[in-house]
Formats: C-alpha cells, structure tokens, sequence
C-alpha cells in the first residue's frame, strides 16, 4: 500500500494588489489556470496549481496576504517534489505579485 506525503506550508506577505490583479498577472505569466474561489472559512483566495503535487492558494489576511502551499505526493522524490514547489512559488510567483516583506507563517486554521 502506498502512503501519501502531504502537507501544508505558508507564508505572510504584503503586496499593495487586488486579488483580481494578482490573478490577472499570474494568468498572464503562469502556464496553468488561476481562478478567484471561495474557501467558506477564509473567504475568497486565488488559487492555481505549481506542480501536479503542489498548488498555491492566496487569501487576505488583514492587511497582508497569506499564501497556502499545498503539497500532495503519492510517491516517487518526495522531497525533491516539495523543494520544487516551494520555489516555484518563491522564485517565481510572489515576484509577480509585488510581494515584499515575506516570512514564513502557520497555515490559517
């Protein structure tokens, strides 16, 4: 039987864009879909997907945002796979957003 590494990580950062402009710039730059959803408990994020075992969901937390990785992975280099995802997201996706002062952050409950 196959076990499933999963986690979640997050970071808090400011950015001075809407929701509807982040999502219109990673649409823009990004080669998977990003939309704008409803989380029922945090209100609405803009989520899309990093890798086929990682996907980014971004929600406003205040006056800053708080950015969900959420990694899934079946098998294979495990740590290698979220090594790649984190990246992604932080080499490439919060630049697009404007993010500054970032810093690691627990997930919202």
């Amino acid at each position: 039987m196959n076990k499933t590494a999963s986690t979640t990580l997050a970071w808090s950062f400011k950015s001075d864009l809407s929701q509807e402009e982040m999502l219109r710039r990673l649409d823009e730059r990004w080669p998977s879909t990003w939309a704008i959803s409803d989380s029922h408990h945090h209100g609405d994020y803009v989520g899309g997907r990093l890798t086929p075992e990682a996907a980014a969901r971004i929600y406003q937390d205040g006056p800053r945002f708080v950015v969900h990785l959420r990694f899934s992975s079946a098998g294979g280099d495990v740590r290698r796979q979220l090594l790649e995802a984190q990246q992604l997201l932080i080499v490439e996706v919060l630049p697009l957003l404007d993010a500054h002062d970032v810093w690691p952050t627990e997930p919202l409950d």
